[in-house]
């Protein structure tokens, strides 16, 4: 009897210790640590909105089309090596990019890629002459806008991430 008990003793105890030990670990500090924060996803002022709205219809809808499409069959190069007008939909790649860099292609237009081989050319106007730095910024605000929230989240950890390098 006494052999029994001890054997129960012996094959109960692991099955009793497994049953009762946590089974989440904590995260380690080193982790914790590591993993990235981001600032909150910024809220767009709707007076803002209201004011990109007016300067993209007035000069950027007629290549970005109205709804934001872009040009047709966008992502082909036209024959003197220049991009087409790409979407500012969640479908293009403009969500891609930080909001510096972004500002930078509406004030500089297809001459920021006069010192990058980028493997064409961009017809896009410079805008810095054109546009206050108000309506530059509204035009971007209007633009992030019309895309889903996880795109916008998507941009601004782009964001986020080249202003801190």
């Amino acid at each position: 009897m006494k052999k029994r008990m001890s054997l129960f003793v012996l094959l109960a105890l692991p099955a009793l210790l497994v049953a009762c030990a946590n089974t989440t670990s904590p995260t380690p500090r080193s982790a914790q640590a590591g993993a990235e924060e981001f600032p909150p996803l910024p809220a767009l002022d709707p007076a803002q909105l209201a004011l990109g709205e007016t300067v993209y219809a007035q000069n950027c809808a007629s290549c970005h089309g109205e709804n934001l499409e872009g040009e047709a069959d966008w992502k082909r190069q036209n024959e003197d090596g220049s991009f087409r007008a790409p979407p500012h939909t969640a479908e293009g790649h403009t969500w891609h990019h930080s909001d510096q860099q972004l500002l930078e292609a509406i004030e500089l237009g297809g001459a920021r890629f006069d010192d990058v081989n980028v493997g064409g050319t961009s017809n896009m106007p410079a805008f810095a002459e054109t546009l206050t730095d108000e309506e530059i910024t509204a035009v971007l605000a209007y633009i992030k806008n019309q895309w889903p929230e996880d795109i916008r989240a998507s941009q601004w950890r782009v964001t986020v991430q080249t202003a801190n390098q």
